[in-house]
């Protein structure tokens, strides 16, 4: 009986113990600086969307520092885009080494595999780390494009799969 009152007890009390000290000593809300607020949207792993909608709420309610940008996460695909083309309905990669200089990570072949995704609407290549100790790097992505021997093709000899041997 006494396991079952005494955190309950203290749970309830917590406010009122003087000796309890939280992480900060004021009462003053932590504003959150950019740095915060992009570990917060890649910890949760929001969407451009959920993030601009999250930043846009928490400045409402003043929790983000003076600095901090609600719109930031809109063009986050910018440093990206030069390393990808559109050709026979395919967006793919066109540079897999470049690509992964970016996020600051070494393109090791023996440290990756490939992974071709189906689905009911289209077909995705995306480069997985062994581990899964980094984040997973789109390669390719063909809408209404159906499984077959001429579109595996098509799709691997837009990435250069015998030149990086992925």
């Amino acid at each position: 009986m006494f396991d079952y009152i005494l955190p309950i007890y203290f749970l309830n009390n917590m406010d009122c113990d003087p000796t309890f000290a939280g992480a900060c000593s004021s009462n003053e809300p932590h504003l959150l600086t950019q740095g915060d607020l992009n570990d917060i949207v890649c910890d949760l792993n929001l969407s451009k969307k959920h993030a601009e909608l999250l930043s846009s709420r928490l400045k409402g309610w003043n929790l983000l520092h003076r600095d901090t940008k609600v719109c930031f996460y809109r063009g986050r695909h910018g440093e990206f885009k030069d390393f990808f083309s559109l050709e026979d309905s395919v967006m793919f990669c066109n540079d897999v080494c470049s690509i992964m200089e970016v996020p600051g990570h070494e393109y090791n072949p023996d440290q990756w595999h490939l992974l071709i995704d189906l689905s009911k609407v289209s077909l995705k290549v995306v480069l997985l780390h062994n581990g899964n100790r980094l984040p997973s790097v789109p390669l390719a992505h063909a809408a209404n494009m159906k499984e077959s021997y001429g579109s595996m093709k098509l799709l691997l000899g837009k990435i250069k799969y015998d030149e990086f041997k992925l």
